[in-house]
């Protein structure tokens, strides 16, 4: 589950920093592009509006050198102006050229060839010029420049500040495309900015979420490890409490019966003394009390062994160990026990001889102990790769989810079982009495004492 809700959260956090990082590269080469465009734009203007304004000018030198040289009455110096004027010719064709190249087609275009064509026209009217002795000039001079230079320098000025506002549309037409290419730019960005919250968020609900589930498992966690705590410091209670209770009907046991019995006998045999001279009789009497005392002594010696760990469930193996056990907790308790044994158990293994008779006595312990029964009932059923155990009694019952079920004798049960990697099965009901069955594979577990 941990490593689902890393990669859940991996994949979220990825997802979310990918696609900053794309928004942020799609701006910064969108806003590139816009600031490249607008520079674009603004050069070409200025560019062209440059070539505008120096066509103007090369005009005006021209009437300039054309005023001049009608004013000199030199015949010499008609080359040397002739000169000047074709070199400003030729620069104002390269900038028609140029600005051929830059305009567009349209209505530029078309200004353009006007402009040309008066340029040409102008041109072609100051040639006869050039061949003028001083008395042309000197006679046509003023009505030339009043009736052909001026007119047509004035038609190309004007042709050319047509052609400037047009460019100056141009530049405007480009601002607005621009703008309307930055209002998109700027939806671009509110969208995928809305995109990358909204996905900013679902990660962090989803983080929030899975972070709230970690905590409240790592809440529950912490409680049941506290409960165990305190269950293992109860149990552990109560395994010491026990323990002393056991030392303590083994020593009550030793006293009572043994001690008592062993001090009876010490009386008999010294009593014995008084009695080897004056009467025979007595003294053979007096053995065979103390045969019977010894032999009594023994018995409960034997009983007390059995009670601890009965010798013939090693020599004997499970069946009449079992067998043993029912017998004598009838004979203690007055309760009916039957005991029913199918199948081969003398393949069983140490350890699950040992759990299965521990397991019987602690039931039948608690039997005499809570349920009140009458009868009791021990199935057991072995196999070559398993062995079952049923233990049945009509007693008061118990509740299973209740507080009697905690108790150490059900847990030493359960754990031993679980020991062996079997499982255990307890069902009862008030009044109904207990059902506990018992299954363990045969060939795995560890040895249990």
């Amino acid at each position: 589950m941990g490593s689902r809700s890393w990669l859940i959260l991996s994949l979220g956090f990825g997802t979310l920093i990918l696609l900053i990082a794309l928004l942020g590269f799609g701006a910064m080469r969108r806003a590139q592009n816009l600031h490249e465009q607008a520079m674009s734009a603004h050069v070409a203007y200025l560019q062209t509006d440059t070539v505008l304004r120096e066509i103007p000018a090369d005009l005006y030198m021209s009437g300039i050198l054309i005023r001049d040289y009608l004013l000199d009455p030199s015949p010499t110096t008609a080359p040397e102006y002739q000169e000047e004027l074709v070199s400003l010719h030729s620069s104002i064709r390269q900038r028609l050229d140029l600005l051929a190249q830059r305009l567009g087609s349209g209505e530029e275009t078309t200004s353009l060839r006007q402009l040309r064509t008066e340029l040409e026209a102008y041109w072609k009217s100051v040639d006869p010029i050039l061949t003028w002795s001083p008395q042309d000039k000197l006679a046509f001079s003023r009505m030339f420049l009043r009736q052909e230079v001026l007119p047509r320098r004035e038609a190309v000025v004007a042709l050319a500040r047509e052609i400037s506002e047009i460019n100056a549309a141009n530049l405007r037409k480009e601002q607005r495309r621009l703008q309307g290419s930055q209002e998109l730019f700027q939806s671009f960005l509110r969208r995928t900015v809305a995109l990358a919250l909204a996905l900013g968020l679902v990660v962090a609900v989803i983080s929030t979420a899975r972070v709230a589930v970690l905590e409240r498992r790592s809440e529950r966690q912490r409680g049941r490890a506290e409960h165990a705590e305190g269950e293992l410091r109860r149990l552990s209670r109560k395994l010491v409490q026990t323990q002393e209770e056991e030392r303590k009907s083994l020593s009550r046991e030793l006293h009572d019966a043994v001690g008592q019995m062993l001090s009876a006998m010490t009386m008999e045999l010294g009593n014995l003394e008084s009695f080897i001279t004056s009467s025979p009789e007595k003294l053979r009497e007096r053995l065979n009390e103390a045969r019977s005392l010894n032999a009594e002594t023994l018995r409960e010696v034997r009983a007390l062994a059995m009670g601890l760990r009965p010798t013939m469930l090693d020599e004997l193996g499970l069946g009449p160990a079992l067998r043993w056990q029912g017998r004598e907790f009838s004979r203690r308790s007055g309760v009916t026990v039957t005991v029913q044994i199918d199948g081969d158990l003398d393949g069983l293994p140490e350890a699950h001889r040992t759990c299965i008779y521990r397991i019987v006595q602690e039931t039948l312990t608690n039997c005499a102990r809570h349920a009140q029964a009458k009868s009791i009932r021990i199935s057991i059923y072995g196999r070559h790769d398993w062995v079952k155990l049923s233990i049945q009694d009509d007693g008061v019952g118990f509740d299973p989810g209740g507080a009697n079920a905690r108790g150490l004798g059900l847990i030493g049960i359960q754990e031993r079982v679980r020991e062996l990697e079997g499982t255990v099965i307890i069902v009862s009901a008030p009044e109904k009495g207990t059902i506990v069955e018992v299954e363990v594979p045969v060939g795995g577990g560890v040895t249990a004492g």
